[in-house]
């Protein structure tokens, strides 16, 4: 394949491989090893031309060939540099030259660019599709409850500050255009503050992510999750709620002033009310359990409404599906399972 490199981009490499020796202090001490073998080695020639006569310039030869070997292998760039390069190479290669009107236009398809940038990354468009299959095979072996469990561990290591924040190398999401294979769908609230895979600790294609205000399950979201349970089979369905959740406070007003908001919200949020028990909730004096237990409502009626659907129930009942409900403490980071 056409590997298109325009001027301008080996000198951004050359800068960015500059970049990449400061922040290296290794490489730093390797150059300065190399520098000063080299010196002394000079000095002793001067005087005794002959390598022959002098072991020690020989040994010196040797000091300064493996030193230089091992400079090379230090400076070999790291995947974020890598990645910063593929992008770059990839711009310079879109930006080219356009041809003059007597000139055909000589520009390599999408599928030479993407293996021109396959072989720069290291492996080919072929090894990409298998590493997507091999990973769809491994997301399709696992049980409902391995995955709820990796879930689950994902957020002990969010709340305790110990996030593992997992990264795709180049290799892995070129490997993700060709096919994803999330193991979990979420159906979250669209909060700022309630950022699904980081509290989930889970990298890209990890999750299959819905999020409205109110975690509310309408035709939209509930399509949504129709497609990742048929055709991406995910093993686990999250209905999560969270605390402080706006929606769910503004539901809880009474059907006047709700109707005073713009239509489509207005709709939502009498949505989520016809599902609130709010008898039970007025007899709750603390704010704060009041406020769970309203959220907690809301994710047991979205559950009970997904369980109404019978494909959904004999996926359960083979167990090849989960259903869960969940809670999100904000102050805490903890996300409590209450339903399965």
């Amino acid at each position: 394949p056409r590997i298109l490199v325009q001027p301008q981009a080996v000198s951004r490499i050359a800068t960015l491989l500059f970049l990449a020796i400061m922040d290296r202090p290794e490489v730093a001490l390797g150059c300065a090893a190399v520098a000063i073998s080299g010196v002394a080695l000079l000095a002793s020639l001067q005087s005794f031309p002959t390598i022959v006569d002098r072991p020690e310039v020989v040994l010196g030869c040797a000091a300064v060939a493996i030193s230089g070997v091992a400079l090379f292998a230090s400076m070999r760039p790291s995947s974020s540099l890598q990645d910063a390069l593929l992008l770059q190479l990839m711009q310079d290669s879109r930006e080219g030259r356009k041809p003059r009107a007597s000139e055909p236009e000589d520009r390599p398809t999408q599928d030479e660019e993407s293996n021109s940038v396959a072989l720069l990354s290291g492996f080919t468009m072929q090894q990409a599709r298998d590493h997507a299959q091999q990973g769809a095979s491994v997301a399709k072996a696992r049980t409902p409850t391995e995955v709820l469990l990796d879930l689950q561990r994902g957020n002990a290591r969010f709340w305790m500050g110990k996030a593992q924040r997992p990264e795709k190398s180049a290799f892995e999401r070129r490997a993700l255009i060709m096919q994803q294979y999330p193991s979990v769908a979420v159906l979250g609230c669209s909060d700022s503050r309630v950022p699904v895979e980081i509290v989930f600790d889970q990298g890209l294609g990890d999750l299959f992510v819905v999020r409205v205000a109110g975690n509310g399950l309408d035709v939209s979201t509930s399509a949504s999750l129709q497609f990742a349970i048929h055709h991406l089979k995910v093993k686990v369905v999250v209905v999560m709620g969270h605390e402080a959740c706006g929606a769910i406070k503004a539901a809880q007003l009474d059907e006047a002033t709700i109707k005073k908001e713009p239509a489509d919200l207005a709709k939502a949020l009498l949505g989520i009310k016809a599902g609130l028990d709010e008898q039970r909730l007025k007899c709750i004096r603390d704010p704060r359990s009041q406020d769970r237990e309203a959220v907690a409502s809301n994710v047991e009626n979205q559950v009970e409404q997904l369980a109404k659907d019978p494909a959904l129930m004999d996926l359960v009942n083979k167990d090849q599906l989960s259903i869960v409900g969940a809670f999100y403490e904000i102050s805490s980071g903890i996300v409590d399972f209450f339903h399965h």
